[in-house]
Formats: structure tokens, sequence, C-alpha cells
């Protein structure tokens, strides 16, 4: 499957624009369990990593998402950012060595970002974090391609499987970070990091379904 830089470029920017309209909803899910920044702080490491690499002269389209990765990595604005920036790096440093937007190279780049998450940020399923949104995403996108859906098909699958791991952190004691510090007091709350990644993805596949991208093996 064929991606342009103009194509990811108009990913990049429609996560970026996601973000930005959901940045008081995130501050606000964030007051709960930490200092009600995540919003402020992903949408200004976004949009920073989104104007450098936009002017960066590279066309391949997984070097542009390797590069914003770094960028957004080393932003500066904090844990989430960071997280985010490292498993984008991991994205497009996988699909660099791959050579192509197949849907199973796609897999492997997935999961490639979700290890990436996982080894840095040190969470699991049901620690209240990214990873119970990331990782229910990841093997409902690997389950669909695996029974021959095309990419915006497994998109669509992973979107609805972050979606419902979003909404299980509300039943869950968080485990890592600013939530560990509220124990049981934090149950009935959803957690942000897990929402911002189920916004982001939902902003992909929505990109993908417009544009026409991964709808056929060509």
């Amino acid at each position: 499957m064929r991606c342009t830089r103009k194509e990811i470029v108009a990913i990049l920017s429609n996560m970026v624009q996601v973000v930005e309209e959901n940045e008081q909803y995130l501050n606000q899910l964030d007051s709960v369990i930490g200092d009600a920044e995540h919003g402020s702080n992903l949408k200004r490491a976004l949009r920073k990593a989104l104007d450098l690499v936009t002017d960066l002269p590279c066309e391949n389209p997984a070097d542009i998402l390797e590069n914003f990765g770094r960028i957004l990595a080393t932003s500066g604005c904090g844990s989430g950012p960071l997280l985010y920036g490292l498993a984008i790096k991991a994205f497009g440093s996988c699909l660099g060595e791959k050579g192509s937007f197949e849907p199973q190279n796609v897999v492997e780049a997935m999961e490639a970002m979700l290890h990436t998450v996982k080894e840095k940020g040190g969470a699991n399923i049901g620690d209240k974090t990214m990873v119970d949104a990331l990782e229910p995403a990841v093997n409902a996108f690997k389950e669909a391609v695996l029974s021959g859906h095309t990419l915006v098909e497994a998109f669509d699958f992973a979107v609805q499987a972050a979606e419902k791991g979003m909404l299980e952190t509300r039943n869950f004691v968080g485990k890592k970070g600013r939530s560990a510090y509220l124990g049981e007091r934090g149950v009935g709350y959803q957690d942000p990091g897990a929402t911002s990644t189920y916004l982001m993805l939902r902003s992909v596949y929505q990109t993908l379904l417009e544009k026409g991208c991964g709808n056929s093996e060509s």
C-alpha cells in the first residue's frame, strides 16, 4: 500500500487538531489525578512537532513519522508527550525498515509502538494508563488484519477496542504516576492518557476514511 507525505501530514495535522479541540476536556480529566495539564502539555508538544516536521525536507512517510516522534519526545512537555513521541518514533522506525505500509507491516509497527510504551512507562493493562486503550487497540488491529480486513477496517476495530479500554479505566485503581496516590479514590474517574490515546487513534481512522487510504491492498 502506498502512502504519501501529504497523507501522513494530514494524519498528523488532524491528530493535533483533535487534541486542541479536546484540550480542556483532557485537562479536566487530569485535574482529578494530576496537575490538570495533560491536554495543554500534549497540545503544545504536538503543535511544536508538527510545525518543525513540516519544515523538514524528507519525503519518505516513515521518516516523517520517525522525526515527528523524535521531536515530540524531546519537547520537554512532560511524560505524556515523551511516551507518545517514543511510540510514534518506534512506529515510524519499524515501517522504515519494512519499506511499505502494507497491513501486516503496520501490525508490526503498532506492536513496536506498544512495546515501547510498556517498556518505557512500565505499565500494563489495568494500571489506569494509556496502555488500557492502546493495547486492546493494537490487539484488535492485528486480529482484523489477520482476518483479511483492509487497513481502514482494521483501524475501525482498533478504535472500538480503544474506546472500550478507555471507559474501563473508570473501574481501575491507578498504579502508575499521580493516579497511584489516589488509590481507591480514583475509581470512577476516566484516565486522561487512555482518553487522549483513543481520541488520536480515532482521528487517524477518520483521516484514513476521508482520504480513502488503506481501503485496499493496492
